[in-house]
């Protein structure tokens, strides 16, 4: 093996160690300053009803990439612990949207914190950075994402 597959090697190992260790950071509940842990699912759920406001259940499983009736159960499950509301929009019967309770809204303040405070050092490690690096990043992770589409349409079709 040459220096340069030697050096590929070390990157995709590191890779597959970020992922899952993201993988891992994704299936534990956090503490976000009310009196119960939340999934990130759940906090996610709760920032892009914060960041939308008076969002229905089609709008909000698009933005989070899940089906409507997943969101639904979310917001019932979200609901039973007093964070979200769904209420009936104007004169429509129809139209429910989702929101934040002032509960909702002590997890959504708490989780932009969380993000703050995990992000500042590497924020301001990557402020130094040429943007002519982050284009190439970016193409790396186009090129790898595509990769794993490609196999993934292999496997499952």
């Amino acid at each position: 093996m040459d220096v340069k597959e030697a050096v590929i090697v070390r990157l995709i190992e590191q890779f597959l160690r970020i992922n899952n260790k993201f993988n891992l950071f994704e299936k534990t509940p956090m503490n976000f300053g009310i009196e119960e842990l939340l999934y990130p699912s759940e906090i996610h759920t709760i920032d892009a009803i914060g960041r939308k406001r008076d969002i229905n259940v089609t709008a909000l499983a698009k933005i989070l990439g899940i089906t409507k009736g997943a969101v639904s159960q979310m917001i019932s499950r979200l609901g039973k612990k007093g964070l979200v509301i769904r209420q009936k929009q104007g004169g429509n019967e129809k139209e429910v949207v989702v929101r934040l309770t002032p509960k909702g809204w002590k997890a959504y303040d708490g989780h932009e914190r969380f993000h703050q405070d995990m992000l500042a050092g590497l924020m301001d490690y990557l402020r130094g950075i040429p943007m002519e690096d982050f284009y190439r990043f970016q193409e790396i992770l186009s090129k790898i994402e595509y990769h794993y589409d490609s196999h993934l349409e292999k496997v499952s079709g």
